[in-house]
């Protein structure tokens, strides 16, 4: 899967949760290394935040929300 694909996907499903998901539970649901899950949602926390978007990725010990 790739990256850009990866952060797509994790935008919708926090989205869609409305709370906090544990980072074991993305990498379960989407079958991918919790490292790569991990990478994948702080950069789409830095490029939400850089492109000063109405929405922010925030990491709370081992989950995002």
């Amino acid at each position: 899967m790739e990256m850009e694909e990866l952060q797509r996907i994790i935008e919708a499903v926090l989205f869609a949760a409305g709370e906090s998901v544990e980072v074991s539970r993305l990498s379960a649901s989407l079958e991918v290394d919790e490292n790569k899950i991990i990478a994948a949602a702080d950069a789409l926390a830095d490029k939400l935040s850089f492109d000063r978007r109405g929405i922010r990725v925030i990491r709370l010990e081992n989950a995002y929300q």
